[in-house]
């Protein structure tokens, strides 16, 4: 459940482009509700986690994650293990990208390219 500040950022924003680079003692990164643009980048010593914000909370918002630079290591995006029939993603290319829609039970891949 998203706290009193959350819940009122997460109306006040609309969307919100977070930048994401795996980097040493850095790893993951959970998203936000209103992360709905994520960009990634990567070097070559790091693997990454991304993790999706709590289903539920996300209902009827969209999500565009991609991989702009890859630096040789692979990108895991991972669900809260509250998503039904979730797989995770694995991001191991420059310019992979997916869309990803909530209905608060499961998370949609709407469309993917290089995943």
């Amino acid at each position: 459940m998203l706290s009193t500040q959350e819940r009122i950022a997460s109306e006040q924003v609309a969307d919100r482009v977070y930048s994401f680079a795996p980097e040493a003692g850095d790893a993951s990164y959970a998203m936000k509700v209103y992360d709905t643009v994520v960009h990634m980048e990567t070097d070559d010593t790091t693997a990454g986690t991304l993790t999706l914000p709590n289903v539920s909370e996300a209902k009827g918002r969209f999500y565009t994650i991609a991989l702009i630079t890859d630096g040789g290591v692979d990108v895991t995006v991972q669900d809260n293990d509250e998503s039904m029939f979730w797989s995770d993603l694995t991001f191991g290319d420059a310019n992979d990208l997916c869309l990803l829609y909530s209905d608060g039970v499961s998370f949609h891949v709407i469309y993917s390219t290089g995943i």
